[in-house]
């Protein structure tokens, strides 16, 4: 059989990215610190870029922490000496992280459990706090990584010693360490439960009123669940209240204070979400939110340093001394200064909108915190912004949101539909309104699966029961007959 040859004409449209393109990309995709890695190694190989300010967010530390007694010079010096005391001093003691992991391994741990924990650990601050939100620290491809073993590893390190530790701030501590005390009067857990700031100003009929005129709304508005009916039957009384004040006082503020204070966290948020108070708007980022509350989303300046082109070289461009072999090569490291700049304001840029788009679209979560996610697709960002969804993907690896909930890996606030049939609730806040529900519990029986259906139908959230019994095996929670 002979062959035939054809002849046949395609037109195919193929796009090719230009280098410029290309280092735009890879830029986009590093984290801070690599980026800071990379801006500074460009600064070393070429002489015409030049850094104007390399740690802005340490000066910034420096000058609000520093405390000169006197302006004149033996104020001056005083100080001086004091500061080189301190960077002298070498701080021998045990780190919090070596004394938490050090009990950590005395512990016989299933292997899932034995390294949530670590990962706890090692996201604490100097303090004891958390550094990132400790939800950003489960693993979505690992099955054994759920939200209830988070819960059990969180409540077995606030076990260590020194207790009231792995928690969001201070008074998270307190009222840990008084429930583990457990002979905490009643009104000491409610004050410690959020209410802190009734205390302010430090006067028992201050106190008194504020207290009352709580319990007063709550009761009008929006009613009391089983769990806190104990927090209505305070008597109220002078004595009742300084007994709870005595017990507060009792208790440790700061319980990692004689530990290392060594630094072991590098991590910065690339992306700040502030609240913005008043009537005043701020100079930068953007305004995002509704009629409750209006958020300013900006990118976090600090952790990048700032550079520019050498006026120096940029004048000899323009020199007859030179020649055109010189000049030539002068203006190929002033082109790759200018290209990094550049990559720099298009990695700001898209995080600053594509951010905007997710605090948008996630208000709900910024308001009321963890537990209140919509459902949220790499797509659907890289749609609102006329990009490619691996674009949007570049963005989000090893970035971080901060906000009044903590510190956000950008990948957390993508989640998927629940498998409900409003496909417009995220699994987040089913699986955390199904915690809810289940804790909050105080009957004889424990609740079932198909109990728990109903109790979801109620909150206008339908689901199959298999998918409450998955959903609940995520969460690291037994069925009703085991539990």
């Amino acid at each position: 059989m002979a062959m035939k040859f054809q002849q046949r004409q395609l037109q195919k449209q193929v796009q090719i990215m230009s280098q410029k393109q290309i280092h735009s990309l890879n830029i986009l995709s590093m984290s801070s610190q690599d980026l800071n890695t990379e801006i500074i190694k460009a600064a070393e190989e070429n002489p015409a870029l030049v850094i104007t300010e390399k740690y802005a967010r340490s000066k910034k530390i420096l000058r609000d922490n520093l405390r000169i007694s006197s302006s004149t010079k033996d104020g001056e010096l005083a100080s001086e000496s004091h500061q080189a005391a301190l960077e002298a001093y070498s701080d021998n003691r045990k780190s919090l992280t070596e004394h938490f992991l050090s009990q950590l391994n005395m512990l016989n741990l299933p292997p899932a459990e034995f390294e949530l924990c670590e990962k706890l650990i090692y996201n604490l601050d100097s303090k004891g706090f958390h550094f990132l939100a400790p939800v950003s620290l489960l693993d979505k491809k690992n099955r054994s990584h759920t939200l209830g073993l988070l819960y059990k590893c969180m409540d077995r390190i606030q076990q260590f010693d020194p207790p009231g530790l792995c928690v969001k701030n201070m008074e998270e501590s307190l009222f840990i360490q008084a429930k583990q005390r457990g002979n905490a009067p009643e009104l000491a857990l409610f004050l410690l439960d959020g209410k802190l700031n009734f205390l302010d100003p430090l006067k028992i009929e201050k106190i008194h009123d504020k207290i009352k005129k709580y319990l007063d709304d709550h009761k009008k508005m929006i009613g009391f669940t089983e769990s806190s009916m104990r927090y209505t039957n305070f008597n109220l009384t002078d004595e009742e209240i300084k007994e709870a004040l005595i017990f507060i006082r009792s208790l440790d503020p700061f319980p990692a204070r004689n530990f290392s204070t060594e630094e072991t966290h590098y991590i910065s948020p690339d992306i700040e979400v502030e609240k913005i108070e008043g009537t005043d708007l701020p100079e930068s980022g953007t305004i995002v939110g509704d009629n409750e509350i209006l958020l300013n989303v900006r990118n976090t300046e600090e952790t990048v340093p700032k550079v520019s082109i050498n006026e120096v070289d940029i004048k000899l461009l323009e020199s007859k001394d030179l020649s055109e072999e010189e000049k030539k090569e002068l203006s190929e490291k002033i082109r790759k200064a200018k290209e990094l700049m550049e990559a720099i304001a298009y990695r700001e840029n898209t995080m600053l909108r594509a951010c905007s788009e997710i605090v948008r679209i996630q208000l709900e979560f910024f308001k009321k915190g963890p537990g209140h996610l919509s459902p949220l697709r790499l797509q659907d960002i890289a749609d609102k912004l006329g990009v490619h969804e691996t674009t949007i993907s570049r963005m989000s690896n090893s970035k971080y949101i901060l906000c009044d909930w903590g510190l956000f890996n950008i990948k957390y606030f993508f989640t998927n539909a629940a498998s409900t049939q409003d496909k417009t609730i995220s699994r987040d806040k089913v699986m955390f309104v199904m915690k809810q529900i289940i804790v909050n519990n105080t009957g004889n029986k424990k609740m079932s699966d198909q109990k728990i259906v109903e109790e979801l139908e109620k909150r206008e959230i339908k689901i199959a029961r298999r998918t409450v019994a998955k959903y609940r095996n995520l969460l690291n929670i037994e069925s009703s007959y085991n539990r």
